[in-house]
């Protein structure tokens, strides 16, 4: 079953990968397309699932679909190498930001609404951190 699992998982990343890469390319999605999966805007991952926590009936189902995908996708973060700071720094930042992203995965599937919202603000409180070390000034990621 876990087995499964990981390869549904690695199929999830390689079918982001593939819808944001041009055709005929195979290489790993960058670190600004990931972070715009996840962060950018309000249709991107966080967001949504922030604003389906806090309806009056969660609609868990879509939920959990994409706490799934973020968990998913997170984990190809590690795998990067930034454009500014120590590899060390990224490792530790980005091995927390998945993390919390399984807790909430975790969270989500249990249903449990106040520690899939504590798990989403840790992810969301990580950003300012993890850009002041990395992100370039002007590159937007």
């Amino acid at each position: 079953m876990k087995r499964l699992a990981l390869v549904l998982g690695g199929l999830g990343v390689l079918a982001f990968a593939a819808m944001e890469l041009p055709a005929g390319e195979t290489t790993k999605p960058t670190i600004k397309q990931l972070m715009k999966k996840l962060n950018s805007g309000p249709e991107s991952l966080l967001p949504r699932i922030a604003k389906a926590i806090k309806s009056q009936e969660p609609d868990w189902q879509n939920i959990q679909q994409n706490s799934k995908q973020l968990a998913e996708l997170a984990a190809g973060l590690s795998e990067l190498t930034p454009p500014l700071g120590d590899k060390e720094s990224w490792d530790r930042l980005a091995r927390a930001y998945v993390d919390n992203a399984k807790t909430l995965d975790i969270a989500a599937k249990k249903k449990d609404r106040p520690g899939a919202r504590a798990a989403h603000a840790k992810l969301g409180g990580s950003c300012k951190t993890c850009h002041d070390a990395h992100r370039p000034k002007t590159s937007g990621f």
